[in-house]
């Protein structure tokens, strides 16, 4: 603070023997001075062994603080402290600031009291030098400094919620989809569905509870069929259903202890056999705890399938912890709009970097097994080559065939994208289903149309392996291909003019990217023979129409609010 001339302190010349009254205050205004800097780096010392042990415990998807939000707010106590040396006042508004700044993304991102702890740590050593600075002040000059740091505290908690908002919260207006009253289950959705089979998985509250499914084409479930669970992982149970009819649409609902559940009742359609119409969503990237219109809008196209095309959550999870992709998909699950879209629809889902793992994340992620583990156990899948191999699935609708590939738990950094095992299954897989199929559509999460570039994240990075895709495409005439992707924050279509990466020529596909659900805009790659567009609330719909001899494949990336950003139409002959 300015000097104080009522300050005997203040008023003493350089060198100047300080009265005997007054020395007792500046020996105080010493020690609180190194008393708030001790605390400091006390404070910093803490969240550096916190790192290591990882005492502090996150809500779910809560992690990015450890991972983006603490380094900041560590540097800025660093930065006042040693401020604070010189000018106490200054380092404590600095300090106070940080505090009120930390306190949005804490509250937010971490559990209970361990928050308060956060914010305590930062805000300590920030009014301990204030103290020091006040210290003889005049009453007018305490009132002063006390509203001024008080002033930095309220500014920081002001930008600090701005700025987690803009990073962390919703893009869009929420969903109007009503939360159900508690029941026996928590939730319920169903995937891996063929022309005659589905599997669902379900989550009870009581992991010893007695259950079967009950499935039915009616619409209420007298004589429904009951099915036992095919797997059980405490309350998470698995049922695998076959025996069904083509193009049918079935009710799903679990008994829980002699009770049928009806409060959570699932729909699914089984596939067509030969040729067929139909619609199918696609979706990626997607912040913790969503409830966006946008699951609304999924669900009024309704679509046969939707595809979940990687990040179905943030959850950024560093430690090899079942129970922490547990809680995440479980909040995920439980969000009203997205509850009643998997209720609705079925979905095929492979993972990216954030719901994987943390950002960037690859085959030796040290949260890899807990990943592999929470997968298997939580999501209907279809068939997997093994129980830690990467999560890549084929399957049937129609006359299309879904090839669906895993970019991250087989990753090995500059070497190769998808692993040499799960490379040789697509590129066989490939080469048949364009034979036998009308149309192949590959759910790819990353970016394929990028520069190459040597380390990059997306298909830039492993070029060699992104040609000798190309080169099989080419050499194979594969012409009845669309690529669908997600990771980038945007929706755009490519019409084939850009996808050839082959040595020869002639190996273009269409392309349409699908994101971001709720995240923030970004634009990856390109350029896009349509464009790119980025920002929350978007997603993608393809219209098959099968006449058994063209396929018409109509590609439409739109928003929220059903207004369509980007179309394509191509044909595939028989």
């Amino acid at each position: 603070m300015p000097a104080d001339s009522s300050d005997p302190i203040a008023r003493a010349a350089p060198g100047a023997t300080v009265p005997a009254e007054v020395a007792p205050r500046a020996s105080l205004a010493r020690v609180l001075r190194w008393t708030g800097v001790v605390g400091a780096a006390a404070a910093a010392f803490f969240m550096w062994l916190d790192n290591r042990a990882g005492w502090l415990d996150s809500q779910p998807g809560g992690t990015a603080f450890f991972t983006y939000v603490r380094p900041v707010f560590v540097a800025l106590l660093v930065v006042g402290a040693a401020i604070a040396l010189r000018w106490e006042f200054a380092g404590g508004v600095i300090a106070a600031f940080a505090a009120g700044a930390i306190g949005a993304f804490a509250v937010n991102q971490l559990v209970g009291w361990h928050s308060t702890l956060v914010i305590a740590l930062l805000a300590v050593p920030a009014a301990i030098w204030v103290l020091a600075d006040l210290v003889g002040r005049s009453r007018k000059h305490v009132a002063l400094g006390l509203a001024g740091v008080a002033l930095a505290a309220g500014s920081g908690a002001a930008v600090g919620e701005y700025v987690y908002e803009r990073q962390f919260g919703p893009t869009h207006g929420e969903s109007d989809a009503v939360a159900l009253p508690e029941s026996a289950l928590r939730w319920i959705w169903s995937g891996g569905v063929t022309a005659d089979a589905v599997a669902v998985r379900a989550r009870t509250h009581d992991e010893d509870a007695a259950v079967r499914l009950a499935i039915t084409p009616g619409l209420d479930f007298t004589g429904a069929r009951f099915v036992e669970t095919s797997r059980r992982d405490g309350p998470i149970v698995a049922f695998e259903v076959g025996g069904l009819d083509p193009s049918t649409t079935y009710r799903y609902a679990v008994e829980v202890n002699g009770r049928l559940d009806t409060t959570r009742v699932g729909a699914v359609t089984t596939f067509p056999e030969g040729p067929a119409s139909f619609a199918f969503t696609i979706g990626s990237d997607a912040r913790v705890g969503s409830n966006g219109a946008v699951f609304d809008a999924i669900a009024a196209e309704d679509p046969l399938l939707h595809l979940i095309a990687g990040d179905f959550h943030y959850g950024d999870i560093r430690d090899d912890d079942r129970e922490r992709y547990d809680e995440v998909i479980d909040l995920t699950l439980r969000q009203p709009g997205q509850a009643a879209l998997y209720r609705s629809v079925p979905i095929a889902y492979v993972w990216d970097d954030h719901d994987y793992g943390v950002n960037d994340s690859n085959a030796f992620s040290t949260s890899r097994v807990a990943a592999m583990q929470a997968y298997r156990s939580n999501v209907p899948s279809y068939d997997l080559a093994g129980e830690l191999s990467a999560i890549y699935q084929s399957f049937d609708a129609g006359r299309v065939r879904f090839l669906v590939t895993d970019a991250r738990s087989a990753r090995e950094p500059g070497v190769t994208m998808l692993g040499e095992q799960q490379l040789v299954w697509f590129l066989d897989e490939l080469v048949v289903a364009a034979e036998e199929q009308a149309l192949v559509v590959w759910v790819n999460p990353v970016p394929w149309v990028t520069d190459e570039d040597e380390g990059a994240d997306d298909w830039g990075g492993y070029a060699d392996e992104r040609r000798r895709i190309s080169d099989v495409i080419a050499a194979n005439e594969i012409d009845n291909l669309l690529m669908v992707s997600g990771d980038a924050h945007m929706v755009a279509i490519d019409d084939g003019t850009n996808t050839d990466y082959s040595t020869v020529g002639g190996a273009g596909f269409p392309l349409i990217h699908a994101a971001a659900l709720d995240r923030r805009g970004s634009t990856k790659g390109g350029p896009y023979s349509h464009g790119a567009i980025g920002g929350g609330g978007q997603y993608a719909v393809v219209d098959i129409d099968d006449d058994g001899d063209v396929v018409t494949v109509r590609l439409q990336a739109k928003n929220h609010d059903d207004e369509v950003l980007l179309a394509y139409e191509f044909t595939v002959g028989a």
